[in-house]
């Protein structure tokens, strides 16, 4: 991937990542009144806060509707409270909570930046911490059916941005009924791409709030761009 394509992926990647970490701390509150998926995001929400941590593998698969073309990766994420770390192909992304790394092997940099809620211009695919402060101004959401997919029920939730000029239209994430555990989420982008997420596997154990931070020290060479 090019410069500008990684850049344009990193915000949708880190969007979709910041709507599970929103959908795990952020009370259950909504414009639209659903009362079946308060009671499933609210159960979703209790279970995951439970855990000391959530590992899981993951898919991700670019869709472009105009060239009908797909183009996928795998990688892994770690998510612990407010932080998160991601890894996939030459990319791994940290946030401590404050700070956020963009680190790219291939390239041999990393980006660092501080997210800024107070930054209008921003949106919460290029701010993650928006998700943490604003998602009751962000977000409606209903239920919209139950579905059965390889002998699992799944729970079906569309997302919807209160603000009609944000660059997509909805987030649709897949809920396992029984486990109550994420299995997928697809962004619906207004320009044709899409991008769909799907988990291949969890683990809970609990991890160092160090795992989050990139630690410059250990890349001799690498270029530092400090945009805090």
């Amino acid at each position: 991937m090019n410069h500008r394509r990684i850049n344009s992926f990193t915000k949708v990647l880190t969007g979709l990542f910041s709507a599970v970490l929103l959908l795990i701390w952020q009370p259950v509150m909504s414009q639209i009144k659903d009362p079946a998926a308060d009671k499933i995001l609210e159960e979703f929400k209790n279970k995951s806060q439970s855990y000391p941590a959530i590992k899981a593998g993951f898919k991700i698969t670019i869709i472009d509707l105009k060239e009908d073309s797909e183009t996928s990766y795998t990688g892994e994420f770690t998510l612990k409270g407010k932080m998160y770390v991601m890894k996939m192909n030459n990319m791994e992304i940290f946030f401590d909570g404050a700070t956020l790394w963009n680190y790219l092997a291939d390239e041999e940099e990393v980006n660092i930046n501080t997210p800024d809620s107070t930054e209008e211009e921003q949106d919460f695919f290029e701010n993650p911490s928006l998700f943490f402060t604003d998602y009751r101004k962000e977000f409606s959401y209903k239920l919209v059916k139950e579905e059965e997919v390889g002998g699992k029920i799944y729970e079906i939730i569309d997302l919807y941005p209160n603000d009609l000029n944000k660059p997509y239209s909805r987030i649709r994430i897949y809920l396992d009924k029984e486990k109550q555990e994420l299995f997928s989420a697809r962004y619906f982008g207004k320009d044709g791409m899409h991008y769909q997420l799907k988990i291949i596997d969890y683990d809970y154990q609990p991890v160092d709030d160090s795992l989050f931070k990139f630690d410059v020290s250990k890349h001799p060479g690498i270029e530092v761009i400090d945009l805090r």
